[in-house]
């Protein structure tokens, strides 16, 4: 009767074990997004994309988003045409909250800032899968 109780122990510790590891990987995985900022042309002062930081940066956080990186000194590695003289990499959680953030109202106010100075080109990317 000890041998078998072992066994149905043993058995169930292993069930316990596969039902967990199958809850685990039937969750969805995150995927956060990533939006690339690309200035394309300068039209006016550089003193406009300074107030359209300081917009962005209060705005960003509300729809959990965050600067990844900003630069004015790229490197073109590959490809043809001119490095673009400003980029961005933004980070969302997903990309809906990327699009939230984009089409908010306060984002839109901030865009009519930025735009007044450049042009420039957004492109959100889903990121790979978190693993929580």
């Amino acid at each position: 009767m000890h041998r078998c109780l072992k066994r149905i122990v043993a058995i169930a510790v292993v069930a316990g074990a596969v039902v967990t590891v199958s809850s685990l990987s039937a969750q969805p995985s995150e995927r956060p997004a990533f939006v690339i900022v690309e200035r394309t042309a300068t039209t006016g002062p550089e003193s406009i994309q300074q107030e359209y930081a300081k917009l962005a940066r209060d705005i960003l956080p509300k729809y959990g988003g965050r600067y990844l990186a900003r630069s004015q000194s790229n490197l073109l590695l590959e490809g043809d045409g001119s490095v673009p003289c400003c980029m961005a990499i933004l980070e969302f959680p997903s990309v809906d909250a990327a699009k939230r953030w984009y089409e908010s109202p306060e984002n839109k106010e901030a865009t009519k800032v930025r735009q007044s100075g450049a042009k420039f080109r957004l492109v959100a990317i889903e990121g790979l899968p978190t693993g929580k």
